[in-house]
């Protein structure tokens, strides 16, 4: 038998401890709490991955909704987009500015409004813009499923599912751990009673 079929087998007959004739009520209820605590850290994977589809399956249907929704068109500039400060001043230069421009929206109507262009625009420039089935201004839609999100609530779900049910299983263990430690302390000192009595 090699040295990894031991070193299983021996940690089975430790998780199994509690089945001899030898077996006392605490062995029982560790051997229980053993039990339970396998079953709901296997338990916790499924709700993970539940966890992980459901969170997945919302950001794509709102993905999927904004891409009916959402549509690029062409926006004229009405004015001129202010310049960006100069380096040495003592703002932020901004990248970026909100101007006046005009658009036709997806019903061929002509609409007008504030868009966001690149700073120092010209007057008379196009630039596209993403609007809405009423030709309103939008943000664009989202481009791909969360996944990161996904995975960032399945996993503390499996962990903290699985910490708490490990901490509960310490946490009996403690609790019959005492309870041995009361029985043998009370069961030694009725031997030694019983062993100074012989002593000469």
């Amino acid at each position: 038998m090699s040295e990894d079929s031991r070193t299983f087998h021996r940690l089975l007959r430790r998780f199994m401890l509690g089945s001899g004739p030898l077996t006392r009520g605490s062995d029982r209820i560790d051997f229980a709490a053993r039990v339970l605590l396998l079953a709901l850290v296997v338990a916790a994977l499924p709700v993970a991955l539940a966890v992980a589809t459901a969170t997945a399956s919302q950001p794509r249907s709102v993905a999927d909704a904004q891409a009916a929704s959402r549509h690029q068109v062409k926006a004229r500039l009405r004015e001129d987009a202010p310049s960006p400060a100069p380096a040495g001043g003592t703002h932020h230069a901004a990248s970026s500015a909100w101007v006046v421009a005009t658009w036709t929206a997806p019903s061929g109507s002509a609409r007008e409004g504030v868009v966001d262009v690149p700073a120092a625009a010209k007057a008379g420039t196009t630039v596209t813009i993403w609007v809405d089935g009423d030709g309103a201004v939008t943000t664009r839609p989202l481009a791909d499923v969360d996944v990161a999100r996904a995975i960032g609530y399945s996993v503390p779900t499996f962990v903290g599912t699985s910490a708490l049910a490990i901490f509960g299983y310490l946490g009996v263990r403690r609790v019959l751990d005492r309870s041995r430690m009361r029985r043998w302390a009370a069961d030694r000192a009725v031997v030694e009673h019983v062993w100074s009595r012989k002593v000469p």
